[in-house]
């Protein structure tokens, strides 16, 4: 009975005056911005008066990069900002200078979609102790300093299908202009951040870069190409130095290939390193994990692949013994290793205009052939694979593309109260049952949910208001609970 009395009391102390605003080019902020014919002018009249649980559209346009978020959403309240049924909405800078704009999160719980970010000091920035934000399907391209930048606190964030290219920092020829940086080097950011789907490309320092970030930062999925350019480094992904000894990141299913120096690089980190199943190609040096005062780390790097590198890689670093990758069985140099193994080292629809959905478009480059002798040459890490064992490399035989891949469940539930749908941001490693209850325990909704990242709306016209709550269902156990409101 107490327990009940708690659930009520939570269902009834509920926020249920969700807004949902509207910004326009031919708006105006003395409206109210809660209709087309009302909408607001700028995103920062928006940003003054969204609060938790509020949804904006943002019609298609123009508009000005320099914003900064004014309050919080929570868990079952996120602040949702979006495109306005998918139209490119566009927030440019005053120019690619030191103080040209930028977008700035400073709070918890927001979910940003579908953002064209350009030619400011920089795109989003992610500070003083910004949490539990997803930012997905947006984009940033030819500002002066990183893409997007996480530091002072910033903790479980989620960057998703996200793009950064053509930063370039003049004042330093290059020096410091990454695609994606999580950077402790003044104030160190928080646990739990995480870049899945992303691509930092054109940038002429590094394209994802872990200077001093205090803690695990996990990649999955993410592509780093051509970066390097002017004074700047080139890696694809640098993963050092580090500031404590948290500093152990992880990467899966991760590609490099064209960087002007490493693919990936443990830029002088004296920790232990995670990479399963990466593929770099063409680098200038593919792997560089080199001693450090002599005591080297134990990296665990499995089931990755090196292709063709001008610089022999570097792995003098200790690798754990029960591994096998590429360099195991063939020379990455190897005049053959290409033609015998790989379907095409053609890019150009990988790194093509993203599917609407924000997912990478399908290719073969990079794929195995049939006859590859990385096929089933892997071991057993904990991932999913066909075949007698895991391929070697980011894809795995029979996958069709990037998405198809996953390892870890992730839920995301709005708009929270809804009204005739609801959306659910899933990423699950395996097949899993979506099942929607009222309150007195009747099962109305009973769905499956593919193992992949996938955003599912699920129509709620049927039901009535009230209160309800909806359970993911992973191998028979509940890995996800949400109370929601119909109103």
């Amino acid at each position: 009975m107490k327990n009940l009395f708690n659930i009520l009391f939570i269902i009834l102390t509920w926020n249920t005056s969700a807004t949902v605003y509207y910004v326009s080019t031919d708006g105006n902020d003395q409206n109210n911005g809660q209709s087309l014919s009302e909408a607001f002018r700028t995103i920062s009249k928006l940003l003054n008066e969204i609060q938790a649980g509020d949804t904006a559209y943002i019609r298609g346009g123009l508009y000005i990069l320099n914003q900064t978020t004014q309050r919080s959403g929570t868990q079952d309240h996120p602040i949702i900002i979006k495109s306005y049924n998918h139209e490119q909405v566009i927030l440019e800078g005053s120019g690619n200078s030191s103080n040209g704009g930028r977008f700035r999160i400073r709070h918890d719980w927001y979910v940003i979609e579908q953002l064209e970010l350009r030619n400011g000091s920089a795109g989003f920035t992610l500070t003083r102790n910004a949490s539990n934000n997803i930012i997905n399907n947006c984009r940033v391209h030819d500002c002066y300093y990183t893409g997007f930048y996480l530091a002072n606190g910033a903790s479980n964030n989620l960057i998703i299908n996200c793009d950064a290219y053509n930063m370039y920092d003049s004042g330093t020829n290059g020096q410091h202009a990454d695609g994606f940086g999580v950077n402790g080097q003044n104030s160190m950011p928080g646990p739990g951040n995480k870049f899945e789907n992303c691509r930092a490309y054109n940038n002429s320092d590094d394209g994802f870069d872990v200077w001093k970030a205090g803690h695990p930062v996990e990649f999955i999925r993410c592509l780093s190409y051509r970066n390097g350019h002017h004074d700047g480094d080139g890696n694809g992904f640098k993963l050092g130095i580090n500031s404590t000894q948290n500093d152990k990141h992880i990467l899966k299913y991760c590609m490099a290939w064209d960087n002007k120096q490493n693919g990936f690089d443990y830029n002088d980190n004296e920790l232990s390193q995670t990479l399963y199943h990466c593929t770099s190609y063409h680098n200038g040096r593919n792997y560089k994990f080199w001693n450090i005062n002599g005591n080297p780390a134990t990296h665990d790097i499995q089931n990755c692949i090196s292709a063709v590198c001008t610089h022999n890689d570097i792995l003098l670093q200790t690798i754990i013994t029960e591994n096998t990758n590429s360099w195991n069985l063939v020379d990455p140099n190897d005049a053959d290793i290409v033609n015998d193994n790989f379907l095409s080292v053609d890019d150009q629809i990988i790194t093509g205009p993203r599917n609407t959905d924000g997912s990478i478009p399908d290719s073969d480059f990079l794929k195995l052939k049939s006859t590859s002798i990385f096929i089933d040459a892997g071991v057993d890490v904990g991932l999913p694979y066909n075949g007698s064992a895991p391929d070697l490399g980011a894809f795995e035989t029979g996958t069709m593309s990037l998405d198809e891949i996953s390892d870890r469940s992730v839920f995301y539930l709005y708009p929270n109260p809804a009204s005739d749908h609801i959306h659910l941001i899933y990423h699950i490693g395996y097949p899993a049952r979506l099942r929607i209850y009222d309150f007195s325990g009747k099962c109305l909704k009973n769905m499956k949910l593919l193992p992949e990242y996938n955003k599912e709306t699920i129509l709620l016209g049927n039901l009535k208001k009230g209160y309800y709550f909806l359970l993911v269902y992973e191998n028979g156990m509940a890995v996800f609970r949400r109370k929601f409101i119909i109103q």
